[in-house]
C-alpha cells in the first residue's frame, strides 16, 4: 500500500519543472518553451482535476486503496457521513467500511490512510503548483501574470479546504505551506495553530480577491469566504475559543452578494431539487444562472467522471428490485443504470423531517427523491448488511440524473442518456449553508435574532414548510433543520460535535455497533493519525488509539 504524492513530506516534492500533469501526453518540459502560459493551465487543470476524481486514465493518485473511494468527494463522505446518523456502509465483508459504518476506527485502518493521503496529496499539489509561480519556473510573460496570481488564490483556497477536514478529524497534524523546502517532512502542529495559519491565508486571499465571478469550474472569492464561515462557526472546536462574530461578518458579506435573485429574493434557487439535478451546473459559478453552489466539482466532462460525486450519490443508494421482492426501486427512477446497493438511512435521521403516521408522505420538498414505506421499505435499521436490503432503512437518495426546472419537474427533452457514470455536478458548498451558519453564529451570540429568523425561514419556505415564529426558532429546532437542508453534504459528524452530541446526548442506530445505539468513547472526537504515517514521521498519536 502507497501513495504517490507521500502523506508524509507533503510540502514540496518537486523542483523547478519536474511538477507535471499526471498524464504525460499532455505536455512535456521539451514542449513547455512553446507556450509557458499553457502550461501554467495544464497544471492547474491538474491541481482540480485531483479534486474532481482520482487521477487520469486511471491512475488513481492513492494506491491500494479503491480508486473510487479515494476521490475527495467520497474521501470527505467516509468521514463525515457514514459513522452518522444520515448514511452507512452495508458491504460489512470489507472490514474496513463495516467497522466505519459503527464509527470503530482503529488507526490500522486502510479507509482511514486513505482519506488522510488524498487530503495530503492534494494539499502537495497546491504547495508545488504556488511554489513554482512564485519562484518564477513558468517563466511568463507580464501578460500572463493576473492570471498567475489569481491561480496562486486559487491553489490557496483549495489548499485550505484540505485543511478544514484534516484539522477538523485529525486535530494536531503536519502544516506545510509553499515555503516548505524540497523534501523536508512539515513539522505536525496543534490544531489551533494550523487553523490561525489556515484563517490567515484565507483572510488575506479574500481581501485581496475581486468580486468578479470565476470560470464554470473554478473556485474564486465565494468559495474561500465560505470556507472563512465553516472555520470560524467551529473555531471554538478547534481553538477552545468561539469566533461567532467573524462567521456571522463574512457570511453576510457573501450573502448581500447574492441578494436580490432566486427564491424570495435570497440567492437561492427557486427549486431544492435543481441543486442536485443533472443541469445543476446553472447554479454554479460561470454556470449561467443564480449561483447558491459556491463551489462545484464539475462532471459533465467524461474525463472528470469518476465513481464519486454525482454517480456517487445517486448509485451507492440504489439497487433494482426484483418482481418477488417486498420493496420497489428501479435506477431508472434517476436516469441511471446502475446500483450498488451500498446504503441506507437511519431511523433517527428520518425521523427528523415530517411525515405521515406511516412515514409514506411528507410535505418536506427535500425527501423528493426518497425511496420510503411508500415504495416497500421498512423505517427500522435491523441488521446493516445487504441480505436485509430494503427490510432496514430508507434511501435518502438527493440526487438525480433528469434534469429538472424550478418547479421540480423533470425535464425528458433536457435530461441526457443514461450511463454508468453519471454527468451531475457535486455542489461542495452551497449558500444556503451559509445562511444556517449565520443564523448558529447569531443564536450563539453573534448578532440579530431576526435576521437570523430571516434566515431559516428561506430554507423552510423554499422546502415547502411553514416558517416559524420567533418563539420556535433556538439552537435545538435549527440544529435539526440544517440536518434536514445539509444531509449527506459531508457536514454531519463536524456538525454535531460541534453541537456535544457526537460522543453523548444524541444517539442512533448501530452507534458503536450497538443496535439501539451507545455512546462513543471520550476520544472518538478526532479519528487516528494512520499508524504508517505515525510511525514513519514519529508524529503523536491522537489520545485513545
Amino acid at each position: 500500500m502507497g501513495v504517490v504524492a507521500s502523506s508524509i513530506a507533503f510540502g514540496s516534492c518537486t523542483g523547478d519543472l519536474d511538477l507535471l500533469p499526471t498524464d504525460p501526453n499532455t505536455v512535456t518540459p521539451g514542449t513547455f518553451a512553446d507556450d509557458p502560459e499553457a502550461y501554467l493551465d495544464k497544471v492547474m487543470a491538474d491541481v482540480y482535476l485531483q479534486f474532481a476524481t482520482y487521477g487520469v486514465n486511471g491512475n488513481a493518485a492513492v494506491q491500494g486503496f479503491d480508486g473510487g473511494m479515494s476521490t475527495f468527494q467520497r474521501a470527505m463522505f467516509i468521514l463525515e457521513e457514514i459513522p452518522s446518523d444520515e448514511a452507512c456502509w452495508l458491504p460489512v465483508a470489507d472490514v474496513d467500511y463495516g467497522d466505519f459504518e459503527y464509527g470503530i476506527v482503529p488507526a490500522n485502518n486502510r479507509a482511514i490512510f486513505g482519506t488522510y493521503s488524498r487530503l495530503t496529496i492534494n494539499i502537495a499539489l497546491c504547495n508545488d503548483f504556488i511554489s513554482s509561480v512564485n519562484n518564477g519556473y513558468f517563466h511568463l510573460p507580464e501578460s500572463a501574470q493576473a492570471k498567475a496570481d489569481d491561480f496562486v488564490r486559487q491553489a490557496k483556497t483549495l489548499r485550505s479546504a484540505c485543511y478544514f477536514y484534516l484539522i477538523d478529524c485529525f486535530g494536531d497534524v503536519p502544516y506545510a505551506d509553499e515555503n516548505l523546502g524540497v523534501g523536508a517532512v512539515p513539522p505536525q502542529l496543534p490544531r489551533a495553530e494550523v487553523f490561525n495559519n489556515v484563517v490567515g491565508t484565507l483572510e488575506d486571499v479574500v481581501a485581496n480577491w475581486g468580486n468578479s465571478v470565476p470560470s464554470y469550474g473554478y473556485i474564486g472569492k465565494d468559495a474561500a469566504q465560505a470556507l472563512l464561515v465553516k472555520f470560524y462557526l467551529n473555531a471554538g472546536v478547534y481553538t477552545g475559543t468561539p469566533m461567532w462574530d467573524k462567521c456571522v461578518q463574512h457570511a453576510n458579506e457573501i450573502i448581500a452578494r447574492h441578494k436580490g435573485e432566486g427564491f424570495q429574493g435570497s440567492g437561492l434557487a427557486m427549486n431544492y431539487s435543481q441543486l442536485f439535478a443533472n443541469n445543476n451546473k446553472q447554479f454554479a459559478p460561470g454556470g449561467g444562472g443564480i449561483n447558491e453552489i459556491l463551489w462545484t466539482i464539475p462532471q459533465n466532462e467524461p474525463n472528470l467522471r469518476s465513481y464519486a460525486n454525482g454517480t456517487f450519490m445517486v448509485n451507492a443508494w440504489l439497487s433494482a428490485s426484483k418482481p418477488d421482492d417486498s420493496w420497489q426501486c428501479d435506477p431508472a427512477d434517476y436516469n441511471a443504470t446502475n446500483g450498488w446497493k451500498c446504503m441506507v438511512a437511519r431511523r433517527q435521521f428520518v425521523e427528523k423531517f415530517d411525515w405521515d403516521a406511516d412515514f409514506k408522505v411528507s410535505p418536506d420538498a427535500r425527501v423528493k427523491n426518497w425511496k420510503t414505506a411508500a415504495h416497500g421499505f421498512n423505517i427500522n435499521n435491523t441488521v446493516l448488511d445487504q441480505d436485509h436490503y430494503g427490510n432496514n432503512g430508507f434511501l435518502a437518495v438527493k440526487f438525480s440524473n433528469f434534469a429538472v426546472d424550478e418547479n421540480g419537474n423533470i425535464l425528458p427533452d433536457a435530461s441526457p442518456t443514461a450511463t454508468d457514470q453519471l454527468p451531475i455536478d457535486y455542489p461542495v458548498i452551497r449558500l444556503a449553508e451559509i445562511y444556517l451558519s449565520a443564523a448558529e453564529a447569531i443564536l450563539q451570540g453573534g448578532g440579530d435574532r431576526n435576521q437570523a429568523l430571516t434566515y431559516v425561514n428561506y430554507i423552510r419556505e423554499r422546502a415547502n414548510l411553514q416558517p416559524w415564529t420567533g418563539a420556535q426558532l433556538n439552537l435545538e429546532s435549527l440544529q435539526d433543520e440544517r440536518c434536514r437542508e445539509l444531509y449527506t453534504e459531508n457536514c454531519r459528524r463536524t456538525d454535531l460535535i460541534r453541537y456535544g452530541k457526537w460522543i453523548s446526548g444524541y444517539t442512533w442506530s448501530w452507534k458503536n455497533k450497538v443496535e439501539h445505539g451507545a455512546d462513543f468513547a471520550p476520544t472518538f472526537n478526532l479519528y487516528p493519525i494512520p499508524s504508517s504515517v505515525q510511525a514513519l514521521a514519529g508524529y503523536k498519536q491522537n489520545p485513545g488509539y
